[in-house]
């Protein structure tokens, strides 16, 4: 560890226990700041509640059980359906069964290792074009480091996945973005209790706007790619969107249908960036808090370990998907506990990532954990920033190489050190996110 003892942002555990309304609130408010000292020291928490019986597991090998070797036991939970399903409908993050097998398959091809590898030139190719940008803002310029890597990421799904035909504004979609995640990306208490979306609550009601804004801009995007499909095939890119389009199923032959098509358009264009730019964001955070990191990483070799190492850590400490979670279709026992059916079962990675019995120091940054030789000793389910089992993140190969492509281009040409006085805050919204961005200098490296 290093000598310097920096704690980096995160709530402070509850160091009292919370009743059931108290802890829906706090979820509601913060997730992350909801859960008590207890929950970082015990491997399983059962409750059984008015609202439904509950599971908290941090047992790798409890965690294996239900997201592995018993998954089909355990679907995505109607909470987490009822936050992203008005956004993603029925696409790949949110379906289960036959319809998630299938989709699956379809979208398999596009995130093999060839594939993948040959999004490199775009991405470097966007990223140093941001770099040159900022290089004409003056020496010191502030920016909003989160804003920055999210319009980047943006920029590179829009060239690999969809060929440079999405026509949304940047500026438009980003703040219908943040509307969306602030109204529909929380836990609600009514819709906890069994609200459905469709009422015109005063949350759903903001949330409209977005939803219909995000249709209209993306079916006009499918539209177009179908239009010249039928027109003029031979000249129609080979990317995400035709493959969506046009590719059948290899066990039934069946092609996408429309809703189907949508939805996963929606579902990867957002999941697609939205994720590895609050990575990279939190990566830069944590390396304007440790010099001597940012001064290894902006040195690294072509082979990129000190930067897999520092970006490995930073999703240790701010997990880009802060919780998984589960409903039991069936009774079972987990860890020697019985459960009964419909029980909502937890797996919550910011909790895992800094459980005290899984980690030294856990709340600290040390990107040493990662090293050759010691990231091979970290039990598989104890380290989940893109999930596990057969739900693994499809697109995980393809954000470890975007991530660490814009990391490479922009450290070696600057600096970023945080403003000083800048309140910087984890919040969950789905995803996780810095509450007030990320307002940080740029400073060029000699």
């Amino acid at each position: 560890m290093q000598a310097e003892k920096i704690r980096p942002a995160a709530p402070v555990p509850h160091s009292r226990e919370l009743s059931t309304l108290q802890v829906l609130r706090e979820l509601g408010r913060n997730p992350v700041a909801a859960f008590g000292a207890r929950s970082y020291r015990e491997p399983y928490i059962h409750a059984r509640t008015w609202v439904q019986d509950f599971m908290m597991i941090s047992d790798p090998e409890g965690i294996k059980y239900v997201l592995l070797d018993n998954a089909a036991n355990y679907e995505k939970s109607i909470q987490l359906q009822r936050l992203m399903r008005p956004a993603l409908g029925n696409g790949l993050v949110t379906s289960e069964g036959p319809s998630w097998r299938f989709q699956r398959r379809v979208a398999a091809p596009m995130f093999q290792l060839r594939h993948v590898q040959a999004f490199a030139p775009v991405m470097a190719e966007t990223a140093q074009a941001m770099v040159a940008r900022w290089d004409g803002l003056g020496e010191g310029a502030v920016i909003d480091a989160a804003d920055e890597m999210m319009r980047l990421t943006y920029e590179i799904i829009s060239r690999t996945l969809f060929s440079n035909d999405v026509t949304m504004q940047y500026a438009k979609m980003a703040e219908a973005l943040a509307v969306y995640l602030e109204t529909q990306g929380r836990v609600d208490v009514l819709r906890t209790l069994g609200l459905p979306n469709w009422v015109p609550t005063p949350t759903n009601l903001r949330a409209r706007g977005p939803l219909a804004f995000f249709r209209k801009e993306l079916s006009a995007l499918i539209a177009r790619r179908r239009a010249r499909l039928e027109r003029e095939p031979g000249s129609v890119p080979q990317d995400f969107l035709t493959m969506l389009l046009t590719t059948r199923d290899p066990e039934g032959g069946a092609l996408f249908g429309e809703a189907e098509v949508f939805d996963n358009v929606m579902t990867f264009f957002f999941a697609g960036h939205e994720t590895t730019a609050n990575a990279l964001a939190w990566t830069f955070y944590l390396l304007s808090l440790f010099p001597e990191w940012d001064a290894r990483v902006a040195s690294d070799s072509g082979d990129r370990g000190v930067t897999r190492m520092v970006l490995e850590e930073a999703m240790r400490l701010y997990p880009p998907a802060p919780i998984i979670s589960r409903d039991s279709i069936g009774p079972d026992t987990v860890g020697g506990i019985a459960i009964r059916a419909d029980t909502s079962v937890m797996i919550s990675p910011w909790v895992l990532h800094r459980h005290r019995t899984l980690w030294d120091e856990p709340d600290y940054f040390d990107p040493e954990r990662f090293a050759p030789g010691r990231r091979e000793k970290i039990h598989r389910f104890a380290y989940l920033p893109f999930g596990a089992g057969p739900r693994v993140c499809i697109g995980m190969g393809f954000a470890m190489q975007e991530a660490q492509i814009i990391l490479a281009a922009i450290l070696k040409r600057f600096r970023l050190e945080l403003v000083p006085g800048h309140p910087v805050e984890p919040l969950a919204r789905i995803t996780l996110r810095p509450r007030y961005g990320l307002k940080m200098r740029l400073v060029r490296r000699a």
